[in-house]
């Protein structure tokens, strides 16, 4: 006898990946399920199972609960959004959750990371075929999260895809050597596509959201440039340079060093607080920090180890205060809140060898692929918003003069 379960979508039995809803339901012996159980069906994507014979296109059957014992086989929730096939182990401080294949590395956990066990596998249906199964779609929907998307523009060692970087496919785990980024800083601006104006507690969950998606893409030498604000005023006073520290640190990243921006624009003030009282007065700095950390070992051993700093500016930027001006918005093709190409340059070429490739997950007006490419770097940009993809390649063209010749776009 066959019942109906549902088939959920995709799971990864690799790197962990979104888990795709297709909505699907697929039927199976009635002897497979458990009485009184919830159970529903994931294909596996991944080879990291294979020495439990999980394959990459099997089905596995899923039965759904939040607790497991050491060694079963497990559907794990890691960050809210990211579903991974792994056996599982609690160890005294971390959670281990191990591949069966002696080539990967097992995913640790340490206290604080968001987890959630979905549930334990019960069986696995050898690569199951929907024409040779009994399949009764409800609803379709695309599954081209799963499928890596093209490049918006291709040039010369850049790449720029406009797409979520939450959501990108095509940019493998563990291979980037650096990330130079300005996230957005929730301050209200108004971009193209979007309001930089959520909650505050809304803007760290996206943070910690994205950085560990930057986690993911990095490789264990990667480095990680993160240009943020020391605090905020608006909507209440918020130690955001604290905050996401504590939070790229809960998520695996360690620490280096912290670099203050000494912007020196001022003028840009819009409260004082109290003015001229001591009543409830503002503190407001004109600098803005950028952390540097580092994902496994802080010493590079790979790549070219070919350095292009001169030595004025190695001992001018080890200096932990950097004095520049920012960049404008006419300058920037009219983004609304850009940073000027030194701040790249400078963390580019103090922090990565040349033929690294370098990685700004907000791409906006283009400032970080710009000084990739002027120094030898290959560069990526994901940007959401279609008409800063523009600017970005109408900035590389015409600052960094990038060959026209092979172009996608």
């Amino acid at each position: 006898m066959m019942v109906k379960i549902p088939l959920l979508g995709t799971i990864a039995a690799g790197q962990p990946i979104e888990a795709i809803e297709n909505k699907e339901l697929i039927a199976v012996p009635k002897s497979k399920i458990p009485r009184s159980s919830e159970v529903y069906a994931l294909r596996v994507v991944g080879n990291s199972m294979v020495d439990e014979n999980i394959h990459d296109g099997d089905v596995i059957l899923v039965k759904k609960q939040e607790t497991a014992e050491n060694g079963q086989k497990v559907v794990a929730l890691i960050g809210n959004y990211e579903a991974t096939l792994k056996k599982y182990y609690r160890e005294r401080g971390y959670i281990r959750l191990q591949p069966a294949n002696k080539n990967m590395e097992p995913i640790i956990l340490r206290n604080g990371r968001d987890f959630a066990i979905q549930g334990i596998v019960l069986d696995v249906i050898r690569d199951i075929n929907v024409s040779d199964t009994e399949i009764e779609v409800n609803e379709t929907k695309p599954v081209d999260k799963m499928i890596p998307s093209k490049p918006y523009f291709e040039a010369d060692n850049i790449l720029i895809y406009n797409e979520d970087i939450l959501k990108i496919t095509a940019i493998p785990n563990n291979s980037i050597d650096l990330i130079v980024t300005s996230p957005p800083y929730n301050v209200d601006i108004h971009y193209n596509s979007h309001s930089d104006n959520l909650t505050y507690a809304e803007y760290l969950e996206f943070t910690r959201k994205w950085i560990k998606k930057c986690f993911d893409l990095t490789k264990s030498t990667g480095r990680f440039l993160l240009n943020i604000p020391l605090d905020k005023n608006k909507g209440g006073q918020q130690s955001v340079g604290a905050d996401i520290t504590k939070i790229a640190k809960d998520i695996g990243w360690k620490y280096h060093s912290t670099i203050i921006w000494n912007e020196g624009n001022i003028s840009r003030r819009t409260a004082w607080g109290s003015y001229m009282s001591a009543s409830a007065p503002y503190v407001i700095a004109p600098v803005e920090l950028i952390l540097v950390l580092y994902k496994d070992n802080w010493k590079k051993i790979g790549g070219s180890r070919k350095n292009d700093i001169t030595k004025k500016e190695f001992m001018d930027w080890t200096n932990g205060v950097w004095t520049f001006n920012g960049q404008s918005k006419k300058g920037a093709g009219g983004h609304p809140a850009p940073f000027p190409i030194e701040l790249p340059r400078r963390c580019i070429k103090l922090f990565s060898f040349v033929g690294d490739i370098v990685l700004d997950p907000f791409l906006g007006s283009g400032s970080t692929l710009i000084a990739s490419y002027l120094h030898g770097r290959k560069g990526i940009g994901v940007e959401i918003d279609k008409k800063y993809c523009d600017i970005a390649i109408d900035r590389l063209r015409q600052e960094a003069k990038i060959g026209q010749g092979n172009l996608l776009k």
